[in-house]
């Protein structure tokens, strides 16, 4: 769910379309073929119509019933007319019938010599002669024709089997279009729902650390406007904006913080004799910098991912940072960290490795889902005097490691929205290594009296 949560607006309102598009497309389909199927029920009518008038003249001559209707030259003109327009009404769409065209072509014609062997035998019995004609060739004319008439049904009722079949095809698509549109409109109201949520959450702890008076605290600020950008799909924003405060915060704390240098006094020097002194001279004492350790995440990160298979770990969301700690005690630790949690690992998970950058401190984080940390396990980590008989030998080292570095180090099952273990967390806090704040204004390079002339223009 939270993979389909995190597709852009502009995808799903592509599925959208996509799904409006098929069931639009294959409703269109479904209903040409509903007029091509309501078309061949008209022609198979018409043609049953037909016909019936054909056996009723076939069955007044067999009975020799001479002044019946059904044998008035009118009347057989007129079942002649009937196919004559149902061979009109096919044309259009004769290639939909198949071999019900030619079929239908080949009884027009048979039936019109019918008629015509109908009306040989009927003359001279209405005059009175030859009241008892030999019926065994039309009897042989009218069974070719019943057989032509049978033939055009069956192909009729092919074409009219395959189109419904067409339209059961047509039905799916419609239905897997609209379930698409559906699915993808219920996503779009989701993500705007859970946006909502967001907003209120990051709203509702907003106001409650202005209630609380925590509203000028940088970290906490930083924290709000970091989640408030990045839930509105705005990355890069949010970067800028963690860059941008965190250097306004490191700036307030440079000028608030206590003054460990004494004020040095300013001498001016006149320019003449600046011009004769020498390089030597002009150049102040530098006091030597503390000796403080300070380790780049980032490239720590890399020497992991280089020595452990690379379905192991993953980075999300990390920025660099300079840690105040040994380079090789903290890759120690985080390695010691790795460890402990593949031994947890189920259906071949990844731990998911990130930072958090506050002014003053980083924030580690380790985290692997679909396992949790036992209770004893969590007791041996809080408690300092915790005895190590019933966990495992990488915690006992994970523990020592995080002593040995001076770093707060902890264990955790995640919880999610639901209060449900998700997964577990090592997490470690870090103290900030502080950044160089020492530059460089100008450099000259000559000789003495090139750098005096210099200092004079």
């Amino acid at each position: 769910m939270k993979k389909l949560l995190g597709l852009s607006p502009s995808k799903i309102f592509i599925f959208c379309g996509l799904g409006l598009l098929l069931t639009l497309g294959s409703f269109w389909h479904y209903q040409a073929n509903q007029f091509q199927l309501d078309r061949m029920n008209v022609l198979n009518q018409a043609t049953n119509t037909c016909f019936n008038r054909i056996s009723q003249t076939f069955t007044a001559l067999m009975i020799k019933d001479i002044k019946s209707p059904y044998l008035h030259r009118g009347f057989m003109g007129l079942s002649d007319e009937c196919l004559d327009e149902s061979i009109k009404e096919i044309n259009p769409f004769r290639q939909a019938v198949g071999k019900g065209h030619e079929i239908l072509s080949m009884l027009t014609s048979e039936v019109h010599w019918f008629h015509e062997k109908v009306l040989k035998i009927h003359g001279p019995m209405l005059a009175g002669q030859n009241l008892n004609p030999s019926m065994s060739s039309l009897s042989a004319k009218y069974g070719k024709l019943e057989n032509l008439k049978l033939n055009l049904a069956d192909e009729i009722d092919v074409q009219m089997t395959g189109i419904k079949k067409i339209q059961a095809n047509d039905e799916i698509l419609m239905g897997s279009g609209l379930l698409i549109f559906v699915l993808a409109l219920g996503l779009l109201s989701l993500k705007e729902f859970n946006h909502i949520q967001i907003k209120k959450e990051i709203e509702r702890e907003a106001l409650n650390f202005l209630r609380a008076g925590q509203n000028n605290v940088g970290a906490i600020v930083d924290q709000l406007v970091d989640r408030a950008l990045s839930s509105q799909g705005m990355p890069v924003t949010a970067q800028m904006f963690r860059d941008y405060h965190e250097e306004i915060l490191e700036r307030v704390a440079l000028r608030t913080g206590p003054k460990t240098k004494k004020e040095e006094k300013v001498i001016e020097v006149p320019k003449h004799i600046m011009a004769n002194a020498s390089l030597e001279e002009l150049s102040s004492e530098k006091t030597p910098a503390a000796d403080i350790p300070s380790t780049s995440f980032k490239e720590v990160l890399v020497s992991l991912q280089n020595i452990h298979s690379k379905d192991l770990i993953q980075a999300t969301d990390v920025r660099d940072v300079q840690l105040a700690v040994e380079t090789e005690i903290f890759e120690q630790v985080m390695n010691a960290a790795i460890n402990k949690l593949s031994e947890k690992r189920v259906d071949q998970k990844k731990i998911l490795i990130a930072n958090q950058i506050h002014t003053d401190r980083a924030i580690v984080t380790l985290f692997l889902a679909g396992n949790t940390f036992t209770a004893s396990e969590l007791e041996y980590m809080s408690n300092v005097h915790a005895v190590s008989d019933s966990v495992d030998m990488n915690l006992v080292i994970l523990k020592e490691m995080i002593v040995e570095a001076g770093i707060q180090g902890n264990l955790e099952n995640k919880l999610d929205r639901n209060n449900k273990i998700s997964g577990l967390t090592i997490r470690f806090i870090i103290t900030r290594a502080s950044r160089d704040k020492s530059k460089l204004i100008s450099v000259f390079k000559g000789k003495k009296k090139d750098l005096a002339r210099e200092l004079v223009n």
